[in-house]
């Protein structure tokens, strides 16, 4: 018998209306009854702290813990790439915050948004948009820096 513990994706869906703990729910109980899956089997759950997630009575959690009971809910996985962003020299993380505030200045006006996508196209930039930002990570502040700098 192989014990060996294997980790896959089940499904990605977008969450087209909010992210309210009641529609990630019904995004994911819909996609069981789409396979044809029942909710039971589902053992174990593993989530952010996000109160969408875990909020007591409004959460992903406890909509799923109203139906399938005895599922173990396991709170705030640890994501790498956020601890070692905790731990960038001063230079780096003032560098960052500045590429953030930026993206999230042209991100939070849609006449900014719309100016920057038209400065992308006569460009020709292979990137479509720019994401808000509120946290540093390593993969985002790569992938920031990389679309500042095709840009100008």
């Amino acid at each position: 018998m192989n014990q060996e513990i294997y980790e896959e994706l089940l499904f990605a869906r977008t969450l087209i209306t909010d992210t309210k703990g009641e529609s990630i729910f019904h995004v994911l109980k819909d996609y069981f009854i789409e396979k044809a899956i029942a909710l039971s089997n589902i053992i174990s759950v593993a989530t952010d702290g996000a109160p969408a997630m875990v909020g007591r009575y409004r959460g992903f959690i406890s909509y799923l813990k109203q139906n399938v009971s005895g599922v173990l809910a396991i709170h705030c996985v640890i994501h790498r790439q956020h601890l070692v962003a905790k731990n960038l020299s001063v230079r780096l993380h003032e560098s960052l915050h500045l590429v953030i505030d930026a993206v999230n200045r042209i991100r939070s006006n849609t006449l900014n948004t719309r100016l920057f996508a038209q400065l992308r196209e006569e460009n020709d930039e292979h990137f479509h948009q720019l994401l808000l930002h509120t946290e540093v990570t390593l993969a985002v502040e790569r992938l920031m820096f990389d679309k500042i700098f095709c840009t100008f």
